[in-house]
């Protein structure tokens, strides 16, 4: 009776206990259970070692759902392509800095915005995530999609990890491309030209021309410190000194009268403007009247020279005869004045000459 008690109570309390635990399962596990979620897509064109079924998804290092599947786009779509093709599991709450009614609407404002995700790694452990953030546009980053996704498309970019494969391999391609034998050959060339040149330098004349001119440069040097320590450059030196300051004396003391003087000039120019606007509104009348005066004298002028040119147009004949007579009489007046040099006395004493009667010989 007792043992038969015994495994009734060991099943009871092994029933309580199942019963406790699907409860307290059913409790916790409810929200996970009955929460929403939204399917997303995206693809990548390198290795996701370290992802797997269930990896966290982040904006900013925030958690917004897991990966939930993990495929091929060729598997799933039947086309011909090379890319992983990883499904997500988003949350019905996320926001992204986006506002809107449902979350496909704020998702889908986020792309738009340029909402891209792309693979992480947990610290050197090698598990990874995926990440989301808004970033510029790469056109290296930008897969060829030929069909159309089942979910909403979030772009990718490359991890860390690939951008660094990436530039490493350009830039161990650029150093295979550089010509090192050549390098190597010209630089071997270049110390032979160096050598032969330095070989062809006379070292022993250079260093003796170096030595002297060292030597010439300390003569120079004491004889410099030994002059400026003499007594002539100190007493020109004192000399000098006083010299400025009486020039700075004589400066100050000139200097008010040449404030004076400036003064004065000034004033001086001020009277001469003032001397200057007055002369000239005097005399502009003035000096218009003697213009218009001047103006009515060479009319005046030009008529009368019109004048004499007809008077002497209309006359040319007579002044002609004029011009001959007195030529005439200019002959006779020159030959009474040599005959009266040569007899002086036939103007006292000679008879005048008889008349002639004209009409009686007529």
């Amino acid at each position: 009776m007792t043992q038969k008690a015994n495994y009734f109570k060991l099943g009871l309390f092994v029933i309580i206990a199942f019963g406790l635990g699907a409860a307290l399962l059913i409790i916790f596990g409810a929200g996970e259970f009955f929460k929403k979620e939204m399917l997303a897509e995206t693809c990548f064109n390198e290795s996701v070692q370290g992802l797997s079924i269930g990896s966290e998804v982040k904006y900013k290092g925030i958690k917004i759902g897991s990966v939930k599947s993990i495929t091929s786009a060729s598997q799933i779509y039947k086309t011909k392509s090379d890319y992983v093709l990883v499904i997500i599991s988003l949350e019905d709450s996320i926001s992204m800095g986006q506002t809107g009614k449902s979350a496909k609407e704020r998702i889908q404002f986020a792309i738009k915005d340029g909402l891209s995700v792309r693979l992480s790694f947990k610290g050197l452990t090698g598990v990874a995530y995926l990440e989301t953030d808004y970033s510029v546009d790469n056109p290296e980053d930008v897969l060829d999609i030929s069909w159309t996704p089942k979910n909403i498309y979030i772009p990718s970019q490359r991890s860390n990890m690939r951008q660094f494969g990436d530039a490493l391999n350009q830039i161990l391609e650029n150093l295979a491309a550089i010509d090192l034998k050549g390098m190597i050959k010209d630089i071997k060339s270049l110390l032979k030209t160096l050598d032969t040149k330095a070989n062809k330098f006379d070292i022993e004349t250079i260093s003796t021309l170096t030595a002297s001119l060292i030597t010439e440069l300390k003569d120079t040097n004491k004889k410099i410190s030994t002059a400026i320590g003499s007594d002539k450059i100190k007493h020109l030196l004192e000399d000098a000194q006083v010299s400025f300051s009486e020039l700075r004396t004589i400066v100050e003391k000139a200097k008010d009268p040449l404030d004076n003087a400036i003064n004065d000039f000034q004033e001086a120019a001020g009277s001469t403007k003032n001397l200057t606007a007055n002369l000239e509104s005097r005399l502009s009348p003035k000096v218009d009247s003697l213009s218009s005066n001047l103006d009515k004298l060479m009319e005046s002028l030009a008529a009368t020279s019109g004048l004499l040119e007809n008077m002497v147009w209309l006359n040319s004949d007579k002044i002609k005869i004029i011009v001959e007579n007195l030529e005439t009489t200019s002959e006779n007046l020159k030959q009474m004045s040599k005959d009266l040099k040569r007899y002086p006395g036939r103007l006292l004493f000679e008879k005048p000459p008889e008349r002639i009667d004209t009409e009686k010989k007529d």
